[in-house]
């Protein structure tokens, strides 16, 4: 998670937010909430019930409940205070399906531990389970490691805690509340935070996130640990993680989670997914991967040159299903991220796109559930493990500029327009709808591959997210506008980052999808309040947060036609219910 780096340094705040620092002072920050509390609250996905949150601790398999707890980061002090002086605690659910959630309650208090050792913010980190060789446990028991701030002098530590209820909360605190590890380990004496821990060839293993790399620690007890690799550093480096970008002015590693993979031959890999940015290709925070094995020291080696999981500007703080033992595979594993971004997300959200009433209170929202699967290119493709509720089916079939759809009787040619790339005509434009709704877009050609480019503009009020797409190369650009950025706390204003993040071009942001010279193709969808999911039919996603108040939403798709003969077929559901 961020608030970590940005309360410890000023400098480091600065590589992650790209020229936007954040300061110690905004712990005594004082604000008045606007008396909307679930303004920005999702319609179709996991939100937070109160307060603010970010990372995705983990998805874990409940064996008696026989579905899934879910633990998430959440600030009490609210969406425009987020490093608040109640700090953070580790929220909890429980999901079945991944569509309905129960009632959320906390499960590792924001303040415990020892009187003068223990941690008074409780950050990111992973569960396990014990088989009854973590001192202090018993066979069968979870238990949390997690990273935090220290009571005594605010450094970065790790402590772990066990549950007594199953993991719905976890309240026994192991080592007598005193951290098990200490930013003593850390290169940079500063980094030591969101630890993973897993099991491999009968060892406990720790994987760290310690700024520009990732310690790999052991243990026989799981309260004690030493460096994995005792005659090394024990660092897996920037140059390993990230091999095939530049690591230079990106923000600080995150959130490492390593799990093992089956392949379509049944070969298995290790994969490593963290959080981390690219500046060089104008990438802002997002969760990436790269696929290897571990060497003899369990210090994860790569295979591949690293990848980005979701191509958008919002999908950070993932985590994911499956064992935490490396040596069982997974054929699939469940992943949901933080729709969310440090740039913005936490600079004092507006309920009004004017910006002049008070930031919100609530603010968090997480993706819909997607399954991964490793392929034998060794890339991931993802599709949507379970879709949101869907009630009132509309289809619309073979639209062209002769023939579009509209909510007035479903058949009427409308204006087009000019575009900087051509004549564009509009197909699909059906206002005031709900903003929670599902798409399957069919798109296809009746003399050959697909020419002209795609639009799809998605409105609600004056705020939009604007998708611009080129079959014949793959590539696309995204622009979005929420005018409830334009006024953040303490000078902090973040529409310009999300409009177009890094580059601050005016362009957008921009990825290739993988996907080029087709006949044709399919792309699904999903609006909520809070976020926009595309899903690409090679198993690309690309995310973007949104918010508006609005529940109501104008979906319009536009294209160019070269060949005049170009057309899409679209099927809608209504999500909100």
């Amino acid at each position: 998670m961020k608030t970590k780096k940005l309360i410890i340094t000023g400098l480091a705040a600065t590589a992650l937010l790209g020229g936007i620092v954040a300061s110690q002072a905004v712990f005594n920050h004082k604000v008045v909430y606007a008396d909307t509390k679930a303004a920005l609250a999702p319609l179709s996905h996991l939100g937070v019930s109160s307060g603010w949150s970010n990372d995705l601790q983990t998805i874990t398999w409940n064996e008696s409940r026989r579905g899934y707890d879910i633990y998430y980061l959440r600030s009490a002090d609210g969406a425009a205070n987020v490093f608040g002086s109640q700090g953070q605690n580790w929220e909890h659910t429980f999901t079945k399906d991944f569509v309905t959630y129960e009632s959320q309650n906390s499960a590792i208090a924001a303040n415990g531990g020892h009187s003068t050792e223990g941690w008074k913010s409780a950050w990111t980190g992973g569960v396990i389970t014990s088989a009854g060789n973590i001192k202090g446990t018993s066979k069968g028991q979870k238990v949390a490691y997690f990273s935090g701030l220290k009571k005594s002098d605010d450094k970065q530590n790790i402590w772990a805690v066990a549950s007594t209820d199953g993991g719905k909360t976890y309240t026994q605190v192991l080592n007598g509340g005193k951290p098990i590890m200490t930013t003593s380990n850390s290169l940079n004496g500063v980094d030591f935070r969101d630890p993973y821990v897993f099991t491999w060839n009968g060892k406990l293993m720790m994987y760290v996130a310690e700024g520009d790399n990732i310690g790999v620690y052991t243990s026989t007890d799981g309260i004690s640990w030493s460096k994995a690799d005792k005659n090394g550093a024990s660092k897996i480096g920037n140059g390993t993680f990230f091999k095939g970008r530049s690591w230079d002015g990106n923000a600080p590693v995150e959130c490492p989670v390593l799990k093992t993979m089956t392949l379509p031959n049944g070969q298995t890999k290790q994969v490593l997914f963290f959080g981390a940015k690219d500046a060089s290709h104008g990438e802002t925070t997002g969760t990436y991967y790269i696929v290897g094995h571990l060497d003899s020291n369990g210090l994860f080696a790569e295979e591949t040159e690293v990848k980005r999981l979701d191509q958008g500007s919002d999908y950070y703080g993932a985590n994911f299903s499956g064992t935490t033992d490396i040596e069982q595979s997974n054929k699939e594993l469940i992943s949901m991220g933080w729709v969310g971004n440090w740039n913005y997300t936490a600079n004092g959200v507006h309920p009004d796109e004017a910006a002049n009433q008070s930031p919100v209170y609530t603010l968090g929202a997480y993706s819909l559930a997607r399954s991964l699967t490793l392929d034998s290119n060794l890339i991931i493709k993802q599709t949507i493990k379970a879709e949101p509720k869907k009630t009132n089916h509309k289809s619309y079939s073979n639209l062209t500029k002769d023939k579009t759809a509209n909510s007035n009787n479903g058949n009427r040619q409308w204006i087009d327009r000019e575009d900087t790339n051509g004549h564009v005509y509009g197909l699909y434009d059906i206002p005031n709808q709900s903003a929670s709704q599902a798409f399957t877009l069919n798109f296809s050609n009746t003399k050959g591959n697909y020419k002209g480019r795609i639009y799809i503009d998605i409105w609600q009020g004056n705020d939009y997210v604007r998708f611009n797409y080129d079959p014949t190369n793959g590539l696309y650009n995204v622009k979005q506008r929420a005018g409830e950025l334009d006024k953040g706390t303490n000078g902090q204003v973040g529409s310009s980052y999300y409009y177009d993040g890094l580059l601050g071009n005016g362009n957008g942001y921009s990825a290739n999808s993988g996907l080029s010279n087709w006949k044709t193709a399919q792309l699904k969808v999903y609006t909520d309040k809070t976020s926009v999911e595309f899903v690409f039919p090679n198993g690309q996603t690309y995310t973007v947060a949104r918010y508006s108040n609005s529940a109501k939403q104008d979906f319009k798709v536009f294209t160019e036609d070269p060949t005049n003969g170009n057309q899409v077929s679209i099927d809608v559901w209504d999500t909100s219910k």
